[in-house]
């Protein structure tokens, strides 16, 4: 995700610098990011979720680059959880803000707060304007203790480069950290994948070392197909870690080539089914018993950046056996911080 955003963002200054000869815009930086409102249904509790996600990009330079998200997440439930005015607050963290110098495709080094690069949620699907289904993975925690960020240094980039495929590696180390909004764990980890042009296919691996209290590793296996031929996007995941074992399948499928009317061809189906099994008696974020769940949803894009959510989920447990409704909206905007500039 770092790797993709330096190597946009660069690329764009340049062009906006290289337009014209009477065009000196240099490098712009932007607010970006995502806004959205979800109404859940979870067992009969219904809660009301508004959100804003503002994303700063401050590049310096064609080299170094300052990125930071930081979401606002409003959390409300009507009082007596099905009577009552709803009542809640608004959450508020700091997802990273980091320093990333672009040595070249091979080398980023980022230092500051940073996403966990474990498996393919915490990186790549977890913004609201992103995720095709709004509940996250069960094993979504695996990997990503204690806050989903780690407070240190990053390496990755592109190992090899070649006309059919490439692979790409990640390395980090977090420190320990109790401030407020800052929290982190003292964990170091590792991420690669090969990624093959044609089919447009990746599988990749990751793998953490939790460093604190009871130190433990953590592992996934993933794969991510779409397709050339199909508007069709498949993921799938294995992780492991020492409170149990999980995996999760993913299906999102645009209906853009199926010969109905054109406004019905902006509709998206997903599916996704998952099973957690604790081991060790679970808990750090993970059921305590085996858990398994049955997602699906339909989303409708009314422009690129703006779509309706919906899904509906089945839980099943010994515990607890639930229904999960959700319907929302999802906006991704991009501003630039000033104007082009001309002579």
């Amino acid at each position: 995700m770092v790797l993709a955003t330096a190597l946009l963002l660069f690329a764009a200054g340049r062009v906006f610098a290289q337009d014209s000869g009477e065009n000196h815009a240099g490098y712009v930086p932007l607010i970006s990011g995502g806004t959205g409102y979800l109404q859940t249904v979870n067992g009969g509790v219904t809660s009301l979720v508004p959100q804003i996600t503002p994303v700063l990009l401050v590049p310096f330079g064609t080299h170094v680059l300052l990125e930071s998200r930081a979401p606002f997440v409003g959390f409300f439930q009507r009082r007596n959880q099905t009577t009552g005015p709803f009542t809640g607050k608004v959450f508020k963290e700091v997802e990273y803000a980091q320093v990333d110098w672009l040595a070249d495709t091979h080398l980023i080094a980022t230092a500051g707060r940073y996403l966990l690069p474990f498996g393919l949620y915490n990186e790549r699907l977890d913004p609201v304007w992103i995720r095709n289904l709004q509940t996250p993975p069960i094993t979504a925690l695996i990997g990503t203790r204690t806050s989903g960020s780690g407070d240190g240094f990053m390496l990755r980039g592109v190992a090899i480069q070649k006309p059919s495929y490439s692979a790409q590696y990640t390395a980090y180390f977090s420190a320990r950290s109790n401030v407020n909004v800052l929290e982190a764990a003292r964990t170091a980890g590792e991420d690669a994948s090969l990624y093959w042009r044609k089919p447009r296919l990746e599988v990749g691996s990751s793998y953490q070392r939790f460093l604190q209290d009871r130190r433990i590793n953590s592992v996934a296996g993933y794969v991510s197909w779409q397709p050339p031929a199909a508007p069709l996007d498949l993921k799938a995941e294995y992780d492991y870690s020492h409170y149990g074992i999980g995996y999760w399948l993913e299906s999102a499928y645009l209906f853009r080539q199926l010969p109905i009317s054109s406004l019905l061809r902006r509709l998206q189906g997903v599916a996704r089914m998952q099973q957690f099994v604790p081991l060790n008696g679970g808990g750090n974020g993970v059921p305590q018993v085996n858990t398994k769940r049955f997602d699906a949803g339909l989303n409708y894009y009314f422009r690129d950046n703006l779509r309706l959510v919906s899904s509906y989920a089945r839980s099943f447990s010994s515990q607890k056996t639930a229904n999960i409704w959700i319907v929302g909206v999802t906006y991704r905007f991009m501003l630039p911080l000033w104007p082009e500039r001309k002579n």
